[in-house]
């Protein structure tokens, strides 16, 4: 494999990467083998190491760690500083054979050379397209990578961080009702998960939106830290490398920020900040960008809505906005000169709906999250009567849909008799592992991807589940005034049955309903 047309320090620090990668995959083996209870003592760090002193710091500084925390993994920590002592005089071929021979000895994670599946003349190794049909063939074929093909992944993500466009295919959200399933899984994790996990098997991507935010928050309350927060957008590109067209890929946002506190001071500031970057996400080929409205009034939040999306490059049709509101947090509706406080858990999502046709926004979120880490699941603070409502009313006015906080197995099937869009799952709850008494986060938990796709498939089989995907499809076909009187009859009536979780009878009558 050659490394020719990188110079000499970009080459030591695509090996150091290698390196970093290494570590964590080791660390994550020792974690995921142990019997014990997980600890974490620091939060992710937000500076990311440039230089090569900075990535030699970063090494060495984490091999310490490595063994303070797995004792057991000594002669692994002496083997790296012994490669990171000769990697200023090696030459670099023989420090990545040195440190793939490594990642086969501590994870086996390396192929023959003889699977090697590169398809170009290795004149352009890391071009982003080449890579991600490597990675794309990797994944159907289900095998580890050749020692070639690690080093033209790895390359890629450094092209990347180095500013490389991608262009690549995306997918957009499927219309409700319409798609392969109704509710989509959103596969939630800040990037790293992504990446080693969810995008390693097709079958982890069906019926899935792979959403990209950053979760870890502690055990601050949601007024210091937001329940959720937006990712480091080198991780966003490197998802898009490894999903290219075969899945969503979307990304959270945040809540805009008033430095002064006063709306109308800060609104020009706020909008161009996060204008920019729900631009620069959509460019990458995010399909979604997901924006909390906080700390706003109704009118202030309508108004903020349809300042930014005025004001962001996009593809309207194929990418979307999504404005989060969370339950447990009032909202003082002061539009036509009024000064209600709504705080009511339904109230509050009913006044979603009315707040994102007005200003303008593609898709409503209800978030049930608040000050404690991990989250009281969302389907617990609504009735199926109440949860139902809301996407009923938001599907026959055009939006989609979406429910997030403190999913575990038993409410994936709740959300699907509702008929949402998509559920917000990831985390500490069901797919990573947490320090309970930080609140910080350790390794990613792929083999629950299949267990909670199982458990969706099976509820949207079911006479709920089916009654929920078909009432989806008339209420959207309702939006675009597409359906007939008897048609509307039945989707009020289909709504009503499913509302009573009373559906046989129904259902019956399923086959006189439109199919496209």
């Amino acid at each position: 494999m050659t490394m020719m047309k990188w110079n000499e320090d970009e080459t030591r620090r695509l090996i150091l990467g290698q390196m970093v990668s290494l570590i964590d995959g080791v660390r994550t083996s020792a974690i995921r083998s142990s019997t014990g209870k997980f600890r974490k003592q620091e939060p992710i760090s937000v500076f990311r190491p440039q230089t090569l002193q900075e990535l030699m710091a970063l090494v060495d500084a984490d091999l310490d760690k490595l063994v303070a925390e797995h004792g057991q993994l000594r002669d692994f920590a002496e083997a790296m500083r012994a490669l990171l002592q000769k990697l200023p005089t090696a030459s670099p071929r023989e420090m990545y054979d040195a440190v793939m021979d490594a990642s086969e000895q501590w994870l086996g994670d390396v192929a023959d050379e003889d699977a090697d599946g590169l398809r170009t003349d290795l004149q352009h190794p890391s071009q982003l397209e080449e890579v991600a049909l490597l990675i794309d063939d990797l994944r159907r074929e289900r095998r580890k990578p050749t020692r070639r093909e690690k080093l033209a992944i790895h390359m890629a993500h450094e092209e990347l961080a180095n500013g490389a466009r991608v262009h690549l295919p995306y997918k957009p959200l499927p219309v409700p009702g319409f798609g392969d399933t109704q509710t989509n899984m959103s596969i939630t994790d800040p990037g790293e998960g992504h990446l080693a996990g969810t995008t390693t098997r097709d079958e982890w991507m069906h019926g899935v939106l792979v959403h990209v935010e950053h979760l870890e928050r502690g055990h601050q309350d949601r007024e210091s830290v937001e329940s959720y927060r937006i990712p480091r957008i080198l991780n966003v590109a490197r998802v898009r490398l490894h999903v290219a067209g075969r899945a969503p890929v979307t990304s959270f946002i945040g809540r805009p920020m008033f430095d002064s506190g006063k709306f109308h001071l800060d609104l020009w500031k706020t909008v161009q900040t996060m204008a920019g970057t729900c631009t620069a996400m959509f460019q990458l080929g995010v399909s979604e960008c997901k924006v909390a409205m906080d700390r706003m009034t109704a009118s202030q939040i309508v108004e903020f809505m349809r300042s930014l999306r005025s004001n962001i490059l996009r593809d309207a049709r194929t990418q979307l906005l999504s404005a989060a509101f969370n339950l447990n947090t009032p909202i003082v509706d002061d539009r036509n000169g009024g000064s209600r406080v709504v705080a009511a858990r339904k109230e509050l999502g009913l006044l979603g709906i009315e707040l994102v046709k007005e200003g303008g926004f593609d898709k409503v979120t209800w978030d049930g999250s608040a000050d404690t880490y991990p989250s009281v699941p969302v389907m617990e603070q609504l009735t199926h009567a109440e949860a139902l409502e809301l996407v009923h009313r938001a599907h026959e006015r055009g939006l989609r849909t979406y429910f997030s906080a403190g999913f575990r197995f038993p409410h994936i099937p709740l959300a699907v008799y509702t008929g949402v869009d998509g559920v917000g799952i990831g985390g500490a709850q069901i797919l990573r592992y947490m320090d309970s008494r930080t609140g910080y986060h350790g390794p990613f938990q792929p083999e629950n991807i299949t267990r909670i796709l199982a458990i969706r498939d099976e509820a949207a089989r079911s006479p709920l589940g089916r009654a929920a995907a078909l009432l989806a499809r008339l209420d959207w076909l309702h939006s675009q005034g597409r359906l007939d009187e008897r048609q509307e009859q039945y989707r009020t009536a289909l709504y009503e049955a499913l509302s009573r979780q009373q559906v046989d009878g129904v259902l019956e009558l399923a086959a006189d309903q439109p199919a496209a």
